[in-house]
C-alpha cells in the first residue's frame, strides 16, 4: 500500500496510523472517538463527513491554498496562475459542512513569480502553510486569534481543473498562453498538436513582439528556443515532451524537427 509523505512519517515513527477505505465507516468513526481528539488538522483531503466533523472537541483545522475566500474550491492554486495573479497565499479556517466557507483563523500571502509554474508555486505555499498550521493550532487553542467571518461578497471560486483546459488555443494570447503552460508545468502539460502529434510544453516565456504569422505558426528558431505566434505576441518554448517520449530541451526538439519553420501548430 502507497502511503502519503505524512503515512510514511507515522510508520517510520511508530506512530498509530488510520487509514480507512472509507470515511463513513463505523468502527474508523469508533476508533478516532476513543482517541478523544481536542483538534482535527486536515490538509489536501477530501470532504470529511459531519459525523466526523463533531468528534474533536474543538472543531476541525483546514488549510487551504488560497487567501479565502478568494478562489475556494479544487484548484486554487491553477486558477491564480490562468487568471495572472501576482499574489496569493493561504488559510487556516475551522472546517463547515460548506466546502471552504468557514471562519478565517489566519493568512499568510505569497508573491506569484514570472519564473514560478504550478511546482514552484506549490513548495512555496507548502512550506509556508506548514508554518502556519502550527501557528494556528497554538493561537486559536490558546484563544490568541479569535475565528472570523469569510466575507461573502469577496468570493471568488477555483472549480477543478477540466481536461480539455489543457488544450492551448493559439487565438488567445500569447500572455493567456504563457499562464496555461506554468500552470499545467511540470504536470500534466498544456499541449497542441503538429502534424497529427501531441505535443507538450512546460517551459515558455512570453514575447510581446508584434507579429504578422498566422496563430500557431512558428517563427523565431534559434538552437535553444522556438517562437510561436499568438493572437497578440509570440509564445517562446524552452521545453518540450512529444508524444510517446520523455520530456527535452527545445534544443533537441528543434534538432529533430529540420521542417519546423513555418510549421504550424493547431
Amino acid at each position: 500500500k502507497k502511503y502519503t509523505p505524512v503515512g510514511e512519517y507515522a510508520k517510520r515513527k511508530k506512530i498509530p496510523l488510520l487509514s480507512p477505505e472509507r470515511l463513513n465507516s463505523k468502527s474508523f468513526s469508533e476508533k478516532l472517538k476513543a482517541l478523544q481528539p481536542d483538534l482535527f488538522v486536515v490538509v489536501a483531503y477530501k470532504i470529511l463527513p459531519k459525523s466526523l466533523l463533531s468528534i474533536p472537541k474543538y472543531g476541525a483545522i483546514n488549510l487551504h491554498s488560497s487567501l479565502l475566500p478568494k478562489y475556494r474550491g479544487a484548484a486554487p492554486i491553477q486558477r491564480a496562475m490562468l487568471n495572472h495573479e501576482k499574489t496569493t497565499g493561504v488559510s487556516t479556517f475551522l472546517i463547515e459542512p460548506r466546502v471552504d466557507t468557514g471562519k478565517i483563523l489566519e493568512q499568510a500571502q505569497c508573491d506569484i513569480n514570472d519564473s514560478d509554474d504550478y511546482g514552484s508555486l506549490s513548495v512555496k505555499l507548502s512550506n509556508i502553510g506548514a508554518d502556519l498550521v502550527v501557528s494556528s493550532i497554538e493561537k486559536y487553542l490558546t484563544k490568541e486569534i479569535k475565528p472570523y467571518l469569510q466575507d461573502e461578497s469577496l468570493v471568488t471560486l477555483a472549480p477543478k481543473i477540466m481536461k480539455e483546459e489543457f488544450l492551448i488555443n493559439w487565438d488567445k494570447t500569447a500572455s493567456d498562453i504563457h499562464a496555461q503552460v506554468k500552470a499545467f508545468s511540470p504536470y500534466p502539460g498544456a499541449y497542441t498538436f503538429l502534424n497529427g502529434k501531441r505535443i507538450k510544453f512546460f517551459k515558455s516565456e512570453l514575447i510581446n513582439n508584434q507579429s504578422s504569422r498566422q496563430p500557431g505558426e512558428v517563427d523565431n528558431i534559434t538552437n535553444d528556443f522556438f517562437d510561436i505566434a499568438c493572437s497578440v505576441g509570440f509564445l517562446r518554448v524552452y521545453k518540450v515532451q512529444m508524444e510517446g517520449k520523455k520530456m527535452m530541451p527545445a534544443k533537441d526538439f528543434i534538432l529533430g524537427m529540420p521542417t519546423l519553420k513555418g510549421s504550424r501548430f493547431s
